[in-house]
């Protein structure tokens, strides 16, 4: 894994992200992925969330309810980026209340916790508006993307 990455994040902490993925999709027919890379050049952290998450193909799930957590960790920039399946259902002020919610425990050095809090609200907010039917699969990986 790159040297960038496990400056934040240990294996474990790594796979505790996953495994808060795998958690929050149980409720939802929802689609959530982290993306984490080292710097976002000259481009700004929405605009680069919105590339990958065409690049991972996200825009490309059912009902259009995935959701990106787009991260680049030398620029200490975050960014959401969500299907408009979901945009349509979430309350305006809904994706900056998670941003905020992640900061403050990036503030203290819960890289991350604040990551976990964010996909385990995202992953409610998902399975209220998108539940789990019974013919549902997971559409996406859960692993962490890097680049």
């Amino acid at each position: 894994m790159s040297d960038y990455v496990r400056s934040i994040l240990s294996e474990e902490q790594e796979q505790a992200l996953v495994d808060a993925i795998t958690k929050a999709e149980l409720h939802t027919s929802g689609e959530i992925r982290i993306h984490l890379e080292k710097s976002m050049g000259n481009s700004s952290a929405q605009q680069r969330a919105k590339r990958w998450f065409g690049k991972l193909e996200m825009h490309k799930t059912a009902e259009k309810n995935g959701v990106l957590f787009y991260l680049a960790i030398e620029d200490h920039q975050l960014a959401l980026w969500a299907g408009e399946g979901i945009n349509e259902k979430v309350p305006t002020n809904f994706w900056q209340e998670i941003i905020d919610l992640m900061i403050s425990e990036f503030k203290v050095g819960h890289f991350s916790e604040g990551l976990i809090a964010g996909v385990e609200k995202t992953g409610k907010a998902l399975g209220e508006f998108f539940p789990r039917k019974d013919d549902d699969v997971d559409e996406l990986s859960n692993e962490i993307s890097k680049g």
